[in-house]
């Protein structure tokens, strides 16, 4: 049967392509928002937050420590921190127990200690990134991580107020020692306030926050970082920044393993 289509249906049919325009344009639109739950945009979330972290040549810190087991009366500390890149030199200054011993990280891999009262310096091996740093609730994997895009892949982000929420998964042949983190990073400083530590299993272990940033220039730092640690009736640890320094003109022979011995 032939028959000629009228004004009305060649009208309908206009109107139909159109909506369906519209419809393809909406969900495009959809996929590529920054609230979408698409792995690649948490990728350049991660990306920027490690480039905020990043950003200066190198950084100088003093900190006041607090380390609280439930039952036992809080412990005090105090350290300094070099950092360049991935290279960290840490040294306590108290209690007297602890004072002159040295922590260098020279990458992810690759961690030392000098303990003072043997004047050796040990090497700290790659299976033990899951053990406490020097009785704190942050591991040696924690101490040693500066930057976190190249050790985990975003499976979601979504915005949440002025926050980006990341959920990420260790990169495929990387070695971590988490399961899972999720970050809470804020927007306009493209910096991480929350960080939450799930282990392979998928248990919450561990919470650490960082809180009352302060910027020189292009170059902000957490004023204090808490880690909690659930899996140890919730012992936290808190570095409270007393002194900092950006750009001072540090050199690689720093951070050397001669440095770490007087």
């Amino acid at each position: 049967m032939s028959y000629v289509r009228g004004p009305l249906a060649r009208s309908v049919d206009r109107w139909s392509r159109t909506l369906l325009a519209y419809l393809v344009a909406f969900v495009l639109v959809l996929l590529t928002a920054p609230g979408s739950s698409h792995g690649e945009d948490g990728n350049q979330v991660l990306a920027s937050m490690d480039q905020a972290m990043t950003r200066a040549a190198d950084q100088f810190f003093e900190y006041e420590v607090v380390h609280s087991d439930p039952g036992k009366a809080p412990k005090h500390m105090a350290l300094r921190v070099w950092v360049k890149g991935q290279m960290r030199l840490t040294e306590f200054l108290a209690p007297g127990d602890m004072k002159g011993t040295k922590a260098l990280v020279r990458s992810r891999t690759q961690m030392y200690l000098y303990l003072p009262a043997y004047n050796k310096i040990r090497r700290v091996a790659s299976h033990a990134t899951k053990g406490g740093f020097l009785g704190t609730t942050f591991s040696n994997e924690d101490i040693s991580t500066t930057t976190y895009a190249d050790v985990y892949a975003a499976s979601s982000v979504r915005s949440e107020g002025d926050n980006w929420v990341v959920e990420a998964t260790p990169r495929e042949g990387v070695k971590a020692a988490y399961g899972k983190l999720v970050f809470v990073i804020d927007q306009k400083l493209a910096l991480p306030t929350e960080i939450r530590y799930f282990n392979d299993t998928g248990q919450h272990t561990k919470t650490e926050t960082r809180t009352d940033y302060g910027c020189k220039d292009t170059i902000c730092n957490a004023g204090v970082m808490k880690m909690v640690d659930h899996s140890r009736n919730d012992a936290w640890t808190e570095l409270r920044k007393t002194a900092w320094k950006v750009n001072t003109g540090l050199s690689d022979g720093e951070f050397s393993l001669r440095r770490l011995q007087p």
